[in-house]
């Protein structure tokens, strides 16, 4: 028979799962407004290629119009010529459509898994003991439930550090408490970069699993250490 501890722990990991998930998405939402404005980028790019034939010398600066007629202001890197400049835009412009792209990609997963978290919480039966059990087992994998072995000669199975792939197939690995930071901290590579929130902030190690990780990785990293 199911026990009122069992329908208080699913419905207290289904909440849980939900808060975490709308901090999710807060946070996915979040990154994505900082992200540069791509569009931006590419005028800015497009606009260099454009006139770098009626540009003579270096400039920190150089104002052009763009489309409308507007004056645009646009830095430059006085060390590299014009076309170099537009280059870099270019490349700007391209990397942060990647970042937009998978950041998107993880806020729409997000948005979908709240949808279903909460079309399951509003369909939870207390009464169904299957149905408790059934919820149970999936909250316990999910993380949402803690357990805890009494009375047992076996060690439980330590849990793994959350695992990622960035959109450049570099695994990113967090740790999801102290013990986990520790561990991940002391065994990874010396040549691996890891980042944790600075200041007064408590969070996860984060990991890169490359001694070159590109700034795309970096940056989906930065994404996972700021929520973790």
């Amino acid at each position: 028979m199911t026990t009122t501890t069992d329908v208080d722990l699913v419905q207290t990991g289904l909440a849980h799962l939900i808060h975490h998930t709308r901090k999710q998405i807060e946070s996915l939402t979040k990154a994505l407004d900082h992200l540069p404005d791509v569009s931006d980028l590419q005028l800015k790019g497009t606009l260099l290629k454009t006139y770098a034939s009626q540009i003579e010398g270096h400039h920190h600066f150089v104002e052009l119009p763009d489309y409308q007629g507007h004056q645009l202001s646009i830095k430059l890197d006085i060390k590299k010529s014009i076309i170099e400049n537009a280059e870099d835009y270019f490349h700007h412009y391209h990397k942060s459509k990647r970042g937009q792209a998978t950041v998107q990609q993880n806020l729409t997963t997000a948005k979908t898994e709240l949808y279903q978290q909460l079309a399951t919480q509003a369909a939870f039966d207390p009464n169904d003991p299957q149905a408790v059990a059934a919820l149970k087992q999936t909250l316990i994998a999910a993380g949402a439930i803690h357990t805890h072995v009494l009375h047992s000669s076996k060690a439980p199975t330590p849990a793994h550090p959350r695992r990622f792939y960035t959109h450049d197939h570099v695994l990113v690995e967090d740790g999801k408490n102290s013990r986990q930071n520790d561990h991940l901290t002391l065994t990874a590579r010396k040549d691996y970069k890891w980042m944790q929130a600075g200041g007064e902030t408590t969070g996860s190690h984060v990991v890169i699993h490359s001694n070159h990780p590109s700034e795309q990785t970096l940056q989906e990293a930065a994404v996972l250490t700021a929520y973790y």
